[in-house]
């Protein structure tokens, strides 16, 4: 679906921190069409069809632990929603900062330690593509704090969470206005609280194919999420994680 206004509170936008572009250009673009637009910066825009989806910075030597795949939620005030994010206990790790003519950025961690970005659009108004093949189409929050999260998220950007009437496990969150659930919560007793980000595709199956053909490796099988659809979860050749999803 091609959107160019994201609401408040809505995922918009992802980066992928990552140790070798170059391997990251050629692993996603095989596996979903996308191409890379290299910016002066070194920064890479990902497009599908002519839209920017996502982005890629390469990471310098020493912070190949820092890789992977970020998030970042619709803001029309950054420094309210950096507020909003202390006040409900969270942290800030990169306080509001202007991203050239593109917009403002900042980087978060919620009491759980899940770390997630918010935007405030200028130029860029966020993902031009959403819920389809190769675009951004679920989102994933694990954590050892199921009420925890759905609360501060709640306090943050205002989203609901309920229990699917599929009865699957895990509580699912729609952002203010939305009539289409972009993500969940899932329990995580004991481990560390994160966010997996999901690419649409025609077809899970041949897609996690695809992706151990192109050195990638397999984290959790293709399986039918109850209230979702089909998805399984993958790593790029780097070690990235991330998820693919098809809609049911």
């Amino acid at each position: 679906m091609k959107i160019t206004r994201h609401p408040v509170g809505a995922p918009c936008w992802a980066d992928l921190d990552t140790p070798d572009v170059a391997s990251a250009r050629t692993f996603y673009g095989s596996l979903f069409g996308w191409e890379g637009l290299q910016l002066p910066s070194g920064y890479v825009n990902f497009t599908l069809r002519g839209e920017k989806i996502v982005g890629a910075v390469e990471l310098r030597e020493g912070q190949e632990h820092s890789s992977g795949w970020s998030a970042y939620f619709m803001s029309d005030d950054l420094n309210a929603t950096t507020k909003a994010v202390e006040s409900a206990g969270g942290r800030v790790l990169s306080p509001p900062t202007k991203v050239s003519v593109a917009g403002s950025a900042a980087v978060y961690a919620a009491p759980d330690g899940a770390v997630f970005g918010a935007w405030e659009p200028d130029k860029h108004p966020g993902s031009g593509l959403v819920r389809e093949p190769g675009a951004l189409s679920w989102f994933g929050l694990s954590t050892p704090d199921t009420d925890g999260a759905k609360a501060f998220y709640a306090q943050v950007f205002g989203w609901t969470a309920a229990v699917p009437p599929a009865g699957g496990a895990a509580a699912h969150l729609t952002f203010v206005g939305g009539v289409v659930e972009f993500g969940a919560v899932t329990s995580a007793p004991g481990g560390e609280a994160g966010w997996t980000l999901h690419f649409g595709v025609e077809d899970v199956d041949a897609t996690v194919a695809a992706a151990t053909a192109l050195g990638g490796t397999v984290v959790s099988a293709p399986a039918e999420a109850p209230g979702v659809g089909r998805v399984a979860v993958l790593r790029d050749p780097v070690g990235v994680t991330f998820g693919v999803v098809r809609h049911a």
